[in-house]
């Protein structure tokens, strides 16, 4: 049987006001996108309680239940002064950019009417830059779309799960590619990558120079033809194995590393 939630009238209430959206306008997965870093940040997850939405603006109203009220009073204020656990911390700093995306700012109150105990500057914190990179590189995905009008022919990639835009080649690439679609495959050439306050990277661009076919098959089979290959172990073979790892001994005898 699940344990009855214990409260204690006017302790342990805690209050997320966000200045965007209300509660008619609040998308429910983006809901659930603060409900979960707001659980993280506070902790005691299960001991913490969702109870409803209020209006002006959107109020998320949370109670703790009555022997987490001092764990959990202790966290906010580590949060605040930075000195929380990492994952509250980071749980602080998602919920900063979910603020900054939907261009809005919030507080946290431990109860209506009191002080706010932590500030989320949302939009109003500018978000560091960092200048782009130009570099040569490799993307591995799979081809889902390929081509246009232009003579610079645009590529689609998904890699991760995720689609990749800003590819680029000429039409003789990417005639070799059409022939490739919704085939794995590497991707080389010279691209621009600019990086978030987040320390993730993002590709702005990249022009495929070359590219080459990726086997598309399971980890399984690809380990099973390794483990078909045949091999001969020597005692010298482990001596090189030995030497690969750490280093000749004799190269470290003449003040090698």
């Amino acid at each position: 049987m699940p344990r009855k939630a214990k409260f204690s009238k006017g302790e342990g209430e805690y209050r997320l006001k966000i200045d965007a959206f209300s509660p008619d306008t609040m998308p429910m997965i983006r809901l659930a996108d603060y409900m979960r870093e707001l659980g993280q940040m506070l902790g005691e997850v299960n001991a913490v309680h969702f109870k409803r939405l209020e209006a002006g603006s959107t109020v998320l109203v949370h109670k703790v239940e009555h022997e987490a009220i001092p764990k959990v009073r202790e966290r906010v204020t580590r949060v605040r002064r930075g000195e929380a656990p990492r994952e509250a911390l980071r749980a602080y700093d998602a919920i900063n950019k979910l603020l900054r995306d939907d261009n809005a700012i919030a507080s946290l109150q431990e109860h209506k009417g009191g002080a706010v105990v932590i500030r989320f500057p949302g939009r109003e914190e500018a978000e560091e830059k960092f200048p782009s990179i130009r570099q040569h590189g490799a993307i591995d995905g799979r081809v889902i779309r390929v081509g246009g009008a232009d003579e610079t022919q645009p590529i689609w990639l998904e890699t991760e799960g995720k689609q990749v835009s800003g590819c680029y080649t000429t039409r003789a690439i990417a005639k070799h590619l059409a022939q490739r679609l919704y085939e794995p495959v590497r991707l080389f050439g010279r691209g621009r990558w600019s990086r978030d306050s987040d320390g993730t990277w993002n590709l702005i661009e990249f022009k495929i120079e070359s590219f080459e076919a990726l086997d598309d098959v399971p980890l399984t089979d690809a380990l099973a033809k390794l483990r078909a290959i045949p091999t001969e172990w020597t005692d010298k073979s482990y001596s090189e194995l030995d030497a690969i790892r750490h280093g000749d001994p004799r190269s470290r005898r003449n003040g090698g590393h």
